[in-house]
Order: structure tokens, then C-alpha cells, then sequence
């Protein structure tokens, strides 16, 4: 039953995030899907160029749909069988489109991510081959948007209620018949507390503690003791974290490790510790780098802080460097737009904006302002661009890491000099026996062994590596005329004895050719023999691992050689800089528009702005210094108390954080496209109160945590309003009417369900078993900066078995961890403000079988040993340690049969009765952690 209800749950919270994911799915398409069409496909198959080519218009989702003679361009959801993705995939040579030559990889991903998502596309049927009269933006209009209005002044509801909140809650779920939940028991409250704000479970003693607290501030001071922890930053800086798309590595095609990225995720735990004011954050991230600063590490931290606008993915291989820059700035202003105002603007590049009233001139207003921005470094890898980096360090710093990289490239000098010297020693022994290698391989079976070599090199004192890649290179090449005549005596006697002679003299002129490559290559026999000689993958190849034919003494100095180079290249230091931006060279004071997003169609020049819809709020309007980009007039402009976005938004993101639903279910899309908040009023106290008591995210904790909304129980109760009509009904029938009234829990008559995130759930398994490492901060991706993330075999060998918190796990790109692939980690290359929270069975499969699981339940058993030698004692610790609550009868029924029952299990595989008791409580462990109860916070 406790399954039944929990996927019940589960469920219920899917959907009502379903809307909301629909709105991030139709983002997806206008900044990314809409601009490809445009670009690549409206030339032949739109009304717009009077060009149906194959009968098919893209221009429209039902003209998509119906598709050309050949049928349906897609079918949503199914990638494979899609005849869009097939032709652009450029598998089939019957058809290829765009037909002048194939998309870039990242292209035909984007349209294979979209058709997979359902193929979303809002755009409505083109009635005629007449050009639609272009829409026009009616910036007053525009303003009656709620998200545009000024931040009202509300009045607290006259509901009788300690905490505002309360009063506009309740008066809410009133106007529907309902009431708020009972409260929370204390071991309930506690453990929700204390991983929602730490994302670790609390301790028996902290537990304990609690319940022996009768003062009316018990849980004022449990918040105020968790708000004081180190772990309180990490918890909730990894949620600003998803916000700024952070990642330790590139991603796209050229995944390099984004080596100094860390130091901002330092930067953000630290200043969610310090509680540093959100407008004070805000402003650093966008342009920290041109605040005034009194000392150098505020100047090195602030700097730090912008790397929220260069964290994001980049085709660092793109030829064309001006689209490059324009494709990042559409990116900033991308992350711009939905970390702080909620709006998406990346669809604004090519267009006005389809839904929200943002034209295009907004957003090349802004452009100018990130364009007058440096993004990237002078220093490049080949043809790679680099993102910036600013200097952390002294002078002493640099001129140390740079000194020992001399040294590092003078000891793989010295391994190369030895190697090829060694190799050549080889190559000329070899190069002297080449007849007899020859004759030697005439004895060999066609696809011989190194076991079945071996008789044979002894017996003519050849090296068998050798004379096994000899003999193999002359089976797959039977055609190569220079061997002919040995092929057809091996195949005419068996062997080639007869031709020792002819084979020594031909090799033994040949090596005597004196070869100027400025020469004309000749095609003598003598020069064939040369060639053939040559050749390093020839007939006489070394293996591929040369060292182990090399003699004792030499094989010996080489691989000194190597450990020293390796031990000095594992220990090398990344220079001391930070992923940051800075002011560019050249400040643009206007930018044209990009005609369809394209950086070589330009049309009329537009002056760095803001965003207008919402601009008018404020006043007077902002002044561009000439010699500065922009990016703090942008910053103040964001963080005024009076922007009706930016406040809006953060109280919203922080509400949803605790309540895993927003106030806006679209925590990322306060547009058109939006959901409406489910109370506006309550939404602009919030925005008020938290810009008037200093930006302040403890104290917003502290409000929101005191509330009975927050502390009231998850059991579906509908306890309702007294003054309901319906007051009277039975239990069950209350139920039914608080399900029918409100079935998505918005209105928040419980508190809502929420599984553990992908990194609660690994901390808390780690937890448990007393596993845990709790060390701050610190560079933690095994990987030098800005080297590749897969090796030259495209496998990632970046290792996850770090004890230390989950927030300090390599974020990569295109290859993410496998738990927290399995446990909805957003992708780290959209901004997200709300996770999702799937089921499927893998998670539970990787639960039952990964190393971190089972040795996490082995070192949880050991510690329940440790408790005590009796049983029932054991499982009580048990259930204190990982549920925060006492065993029942029940509890300890069940437990006690699982153990019998297991301990029978194993008598017939372990006869150690030690080690069956020791296996025994393993798996009870794995047990408990693997339950709903462990997983779900209630």
C-alpha cells in the first residue's frame, strides 16, 4: 500500500509539472528549431519563397505533419522513422537535405532531440502564398502582462494567521472549501528541514535533540542551526547551480575540461553561505569585473563571478569567428534572460518575438552590450578557440607553473629522443634479416599466432613480433606486385628458398638509394624494395608496444623516463586563472540587426537598451558610459527593487526550491507562454518583502520555513475550511473533494511529496555509512585545463568513486555520471530552475547494483554492528539512522523475518557464519535505502 500511494504521488507530481515542461518544449523550438528551419529549409520548402520542392512545406506544423509525396515529414516522438531526420542524418544517398551539403553534428542533434520530445511547434498554417502582414508588437499592450506590471503593495489577507504567508494561503484554499493540513510530527519536520537546506538527513542526536525541545522556537532554532552550516551553501548554491548551466567541461564536439570552473562553484557555495544579498550576486555575475573593489581577493572573487556568462557550451572549432561571437552572445543573453527576468529571448536573434512583446531591436540592444564583452582568449588549441580567463595569481604563480611545464617538455623530449633512438637501432637489425623474414614467413600458416611464430624465430634467430606482422601483411597484401614472385613460390612449393638470393640483393641495394624527397618518385624495382622498407606499418612492422624488444638496459632507462614525466605531468598545476569575461577592445555603441540571425545580412543599426516591455517600469532611463560595455548599467538595471521581473522571479525560484512547485509552475518563463501564478498576491508580497529586507535568502528561509504552509503534514487529510459547505462530509468524501477541487496540490492543502535529487540521494546513502566527506571546496575534475575529456579512443575516463559530496563530482558534458543521468540531472548546458522527477525501473536496478550501494550498505551494516550486539537494538539504530524515526512493531516483525529468511538464503553459498550475518545485514541495509521511505521526503 505504501508503494501504491507513493507512485500515486509520484504521479500527481508529474502531471503538474507537465505543463510547465511544455513550455520549456516549446522554448526548445523557438530558440533553436525555428531558427534552423529559417536558415536551412525555408529556401525551398515555405510560402514565404513560393518553393514547395517534393510537394512539402515546412513552414507550418500542420504542413510538417501532412509532409510531401512522400508522406509525413515526421512522426513525434520517433526519430528513426522520421524522414526529416533521415535525410538530414545524410545516411541515405537517395536523400540528403539540405541538398548543397550536410549540417553541422550539432544541427541534426537538435532536430533529433526535438522530434524525440513530440516534435513541438506552435506555429499555425500559412493560408496563402501572400506574405502575412508582419506582426506588430504593441509595447502597451504588452505592459498588461502581470509579469509586466509594477510589483503591487498587497495587502495581508484578515485571516487570522501568525505568518502572512499563512493568511494568503489560507484565505486561497478557503475560497475553495479547504484548509491547510495538520502539522508535521517533529521527526517529519526535522528531516524535511534538514534536507532541504543541507540536502543531508539529520542526525539521531539532532533528531533527539529536537524532540526534547518543548520551547515555542525549537524549529526557529533547528532552521537558524542549519542556516549557520557549511553544508547549507552546498545545498542550496547547487540549486543556483542549475540556474548558470554550470559544467566542468565544454561539451559539443569539442569537449575540454573547464579546468578553472570551479572556482565560480566555489564562489557561488561561499556567497549562499555568507548570504550575500541577491542584488549584490546578481550584479557580480553579470559585472563583477568592473566593480569597484577594495582589496585583491574581493577584485579575484568578483572577477570569479562572471563566469556565470562563459560557463556555457561552444563550437570552439567554428571556422567563422564572428558567428562564433554572436553565437555565445546569443547564449548570454540567453541565461541572462531566464536566470534573472524568467523570459526567454534566445528566439528574439532571428525574429520579434512569436508570443512575448520583445522585438528584434531589444534584443540587438542587448547583443551590443555582450558583443562590447570579451568571451574569449588569444590563446588557442590548433584551430580551437579558447573561452577567457583572468589571472589569479603573482607573477611568482605563473613563472612557477610555466617553469615546470619547461621541465615537463624537456622530459618528453628526452622519452622521445630515447625511444626513436631505440627504434632505430631496431629498425636496422631488422632492415639487415629482411630476406630471411621473408623466408621465415613462407613456413607460417596464413593467420599464424605469436605461439605458433615463436618455434620458427627461435630456430633463425628473428624477432617473433616481427615475423608475425610479416606474415600477416603478406596475407592482405597479395595483390602488392614487389612480393609476387614470393607469393607464387609459397603457393608453388610451400616455400621460398629459391629466392633468398634474389630478395638479398634487391634489399641490399636498395637500402644504398640515396632518396631526396624533392625527387620525383620512381617506380623501380629497386625503389618498390626502398618503399617497402620504408614503410613503418610494412612488411617488417615493430608491434605497436616496440619497448619490449628493446634490450634489458635500454627498456629500463626508457620507462625511468617515462615514470618521471609522468609523475611531473600528473603533478602539474594549472596556471592560476579563473573562467571570466572582461571588457572587449572594441565598445560597440550600437549593434545592426542580424537579418534571420545571420551575422553577414544586416539591416539597421540599434543602440545598446534594455528590454522595453519592461523598462518602462523603471526610470530615468540608463546612460551607456563609452568606454564600458554596458554590463553594469545592465546589472543595476536588473537589481533595481523596482524591475518587475527580477524580484518576482528569485521569490519564486526560492519558494519553489522549498516547496518543489512554484507559485509560477514555469519557474524559467514568466512570458506569454507561461503558466499565471497560482497567487499573484502572495507572489508580490514575497518580491516586496524580500527586496526590502536586503535581498536576503536566510531570512527568506526563515519566513517561508516558519509557516504552517511549510510545516503542515504531506498526508492528503483535507482537513477543510470551517466556514465550508462541505465541512460536514466524511473523511473519504473530503478527500475526494479536496482531489476534485485541487488534484495537483497547488493551491498547497499538504505539502507536497518530493523525491530526493540525484546528489541527496548518493550524499545520503554516503551519509548512512558514515562515509561521507565533508571537505569544502577545491578543484575536483582529474583533468588539466582545457584538455580533452576523452581520449584519442572517445572514451571518458573521468572516475566518480570520490567520497566527497556530490556538488564536488566532475560535471561533463554529453557524459554524465551514470546516477545522476538515472535521477533527472538537468542538462548542464540549459539553464533550469526546476528539475524533473521521473520513475523507471533503471533507477532501481542501479540502486540493487552499483559499487556505491552495495559498499554503502556494507559500510552501513559495520556501523550498526559497532551499536550494539543484540539484534533488535541494531534495528532500532537502523531505523533512527536512516528513516529519523523509531522502528514500530511492525518494523521490527518484518525486519526480523527478512533477516532469518536471508541468513537461510545464504547458509547454502556462505558457511562463515560471521560473514553470512556480515552479507546478511548487507542486504537489510540495501533494503532500507532502496525504499520510498529513504528516497521521499515527506
Amino acid at each position: 500500500m505504501k508503494i501504491a500511494a507513493a507512485i500515486t504521488l509520484i504521479l500527481a507530481l508529474h502531471a503538474s509539472s507537465a505543463t510547465a515542461g511544455d513550455a520549456d518544449k516549446i522554448a526548445f523550438f523557438e530558440t533553436t528549431i525555428r531558427p534552423l528551419l529559417i536558415n536551412r529549409c525555408y529556401e525551398c520548402h515555405s510560402v514565404e519563397s513560393g518553393k514547395h520542392k517534393g510537394g512539402l512545406r515546412l513552414d507550418s506544423r500542420d504542413a510538417v505533419l501532412k509532409g510531401g509525396d512522400n508522406g509525413p515529414a515526421l512522426i513525434a516522438g520517433n526519430p528513426d522513422k522520421s524522414r526529416l531526420i533521415e535525410s538530414v542524418r545524410y545516411h541515405n544517398q537517395d536523400l540528403q537535405m539540405p541538398p548543397k551539403g550536410a549540417l553541422p553534428a550539432t544541427e541534426v542533434r537538435a532536430f533529433e532531440e526535438w522530434v524525440k520530445m513530440g516534435a513541438p511547434d506552435p506555429r499555425e498554417a500559412i493560408a496563402s502564398a501572400k506574405p502575412a502582414a508582419p506582426r506588430v508588437i504593441d509595447l502597451k499592450e504588452g505592459r498588461k502582462h502581470w509579469a509586466f506590471r509594477p510589483i503591487t503593495k498587497p495587502k495581508v489577507p484578515a485571516v487570522k494567521a501568525s505568518n502572512p504567508i499563512d493568511a494568503f494561503i489560507s484565505e486561497k484554499l478557503a475560497e475553495k472549501g479547504l484548509a491547510l493540513a495538520p502539522p508535521a510530527d517533529k521527526r517529519t519536520l526535522i528531516r524535511r528541514a534538514t534536507f532541504d537546506l543541507t540536502g543531508l538527513p539529520p542526525t539521531p542526536a539532532e533528531v533527539d535533540a529536537f524532540l526534547a525541545d518543548n520551547s515555542p522556537d525549537a524549529f526557529a532554532k533547528v532552521v537558524d542551526r542549519l542556516l549557520r552550516s557549511p553544508q547549507y551553501g552546498e545545498k542550496w548554491g547547487r540549486h543556483w547551480l542549475d540556474v548558470a548551466r554550470y559544467s566542468d567541461s565544454n561539451g559539443l564536439d569539442e569537449n575540454i575540461a573547464l579546468g578553472t570552473a570551479w572556482r565560480y562553484r566555489d564562489y557561488v557555495v561561499k556567497s549562499i553561505n555568507a548570504d550575500k544579498p541577491f542584488d549584490q550576486f546578481l550584479t557580480e555575475q553579470l559585472a563583477g569585473d568592473l566593480l569597484e573593489s577594495k582589496d585583491i581577493p574581493t577584485r579575484h572573487e568578483r572577477i570569479t563571478a562572471t563566469a556565470f556568462l562563459n560557463l556555457g557550451a561552444k563550437v570552439l572549432a567554428e571556422p567563422d569567428k564572428d558567428k562564433l561571437t554572436m553565437d555565445v552572445v546569443d547564449e548570454q543573453i540567453d541565461v541572462m534572460g531566464r536566470a534573472f527576468m524568467g523570459l526567454t529571448l534566445g528566439c528574439v536573434r532571428c525574429h520579434d518575438h512569436k508570443f512575448d512583446p520583445i522585438p528584434q531591436d531589444d534584443y540587438y540592444a542587448l547583443a551590443a552590450i555582450f558583443k562590447s564583452t570579451q568571451s574569449f582568449s588569444v590563446d588557442r588549441i590548433g584551430a580551437l578557440s579558447t573561452a577567457y580567463e583572468s589571472p589569479m595569481g603573482s607573477l611568482d604563480d605563473f613563472a612557477a607553473v610555466k617553469s615546470s611545464e619547461r621541465i615537463l617538455k624537456e622530459q618528453k623530449e628526452a622519452v622521445t629522443k630515447a625511444e626513436a633512438a631505440a627504434n632505430k637501432a631496431l629498425r636496422d637489425e631488422v632492415h639487415g634479416k629482411a630476406a630471411d623474414y621473408l623466408m621465415a614467413a613462407a613456413e607460417l600458416p596464413v593467420a599464424p599466432t605469436l605461439s605458433q611464430v615463436k618455434p620458427v624465430s627461435d630456430q633463425h634467430g628473428l624477432r617473433a613480433h616481427v615475423l608475425l606482422n610479416c606474415r600477416v601483411y603478406l596475407a592482405a597484401n597479395e595483390s602488392n606486385t614487389f612480393f609476387k614472385p614470393w607469393q607464387d613460390a609459397v603457393e608453388a612449393t610451400g616455400n621460398a628458398h629459391s629466392l633468398r638470393p634474389y630478395f638479398v640483393a634487391i634489399f641490399t641495394a636498395a637500402a644504398k638509394l640515396k632518396i631526396n624527397p624533392k625527387d620525383k618518385v620512381e617506380d623501380s624495382l629497386l625503389h618498390q624494395a626502398r618503399a617497402e622498407l620504408d614503410k613503418t606499418a610494412g612488411f617488417l612492422a615493430l608491434p605497436p608496444e616496440p619497448i619490449i624488444l628493446y634490450p634489458k638496459e635500454t627498456a629500463d632507462k626508457v620507462r625511468a623516463l617515462k615514470d618521471t614525466m609522468m609523475t611531473t605531468e600528473s603533478n602539474l598545476p594549472d596556471l592560476p586563472t579563473t573562467l571570466a569575461v572582461s571588457e572587449s577592445s572594441k565598445i560597440l555603441k550600437e549593434l545592426p540587426i542580424h537579418i534571420r540571425g545571420n551575422h553577414l545580412a544586416l539591416g539597421k543599426p540599434i543602440p545598446r537598451g534594455f528590454i522595453q516591455v519592461v523598462q518602462a517600469a523603471q526610470k530615468p532611463q540608463a546612460q551607456f558610459p563609452i568606454d564600458h560595455s554596458g554590463r553594469l548599467e545592465l546589472a543595476r538595471w536588473l537589481a533595481s527593487p523596482e524591475h518587475p521581473l527580477t524580484s518576482r522571479v528569485i521569490a519564486n525560484r526560492i519558494w519553489t526550491w522549498h516547496f518543489n512547485q512554484g507559485i509560477v509552475a514555469t519557474t524559467d518563463n514568466f512570458g506569454l507562454l507561461g503558466l499565471k501564478p497560482t497567487q499573484p498576491e502572495l507572489l508580490d508580497w514575497l518580491a516586496r518583502w524580500f527586496t526590502t529586507n536586503g535581498w536576503s535568502f536566510k531570512d527568506m528561509h526563515r519566513l517561508i520555513m516558519s509557516s504552517r504552509t511549510y510545516q503542515q503534514s504531506s498526508a492528503q487529510c483535507s482537513v477543510l475550511s470551517s466556514q465550508s459547505k462541505h465541512s460536514a462530509l466524511s473523511t473519504e468524501h473530503l478527500q475526494r473533494h479536496a482531489q476534485d477541487v485541487d488534484p495537483e496540490n497547488r493551491l498547497l492543502w499538504h505539502f507536497p511529496v518530493r523525491r530526493l535529487e540525484a546528489e541527496e540521494i548518493r550524499d545520503a546513502l554516503l551519509d548512512v555509512a558514515e562515509s561521507l566527506d565533508t571537505s569544502i571546496g577545491g578543484k575536483t575534475i582529474p583533468r588539466r585545463n582545457r584538455e580533452f575529456v576523452f581520449n584519442h579512443t572517445s572514451k571518458d575516463f573521468t572516475t566518480y568513486g570520490s567520497t566527497r559530496r556530490a556538488l564536488y563530482l566532475p560535471i561533463i558534458r554529453n557524459n554524465l555520471y551514470d546516477l545522476f543521468q538515472q535521477f533527472d540531472y538537468p542538462d548542464p548546458s540549459t539553464s533550469t530552475g526546476l528539475r524533473n522527477s521521473t520513475v523507471v525501473s533503471p533507477q532501481a536496478l542501479l540502486l540493487m547494483n552499483s559499487d556505491l550501494a552495495t559498499d554503502a550498505a556494507q559500510a552501513f551494516a559495520q556501523r550498526l554492528f559497532k551499536t550494539s550486539p543484540d539484534q533488535e537494538q541494531r534495528l532500532r539504530a537502523a531505523y533512527r539512522i536512516a528513516f529519523a524515526r523509531e522502528v514500530t512493531a511492525d518494523d521490527l516483525r518484518r525486519a526480523e523475518n527478512y533477516l532469518t529468511a536471508t541468513n537461510a538464503t545464504l547458509n547454502s553459498s556462505q558457511q562463515d557464519s560471521d560473514k553470512r550475518e556480515q552479507q546478511t545485514w548487507t542486504q537489510f541495509c540495501q533494503a532500507l535505502m532502496m525504499s520510498n521511505e529513504f528516497i521521499y521526503l515527506r
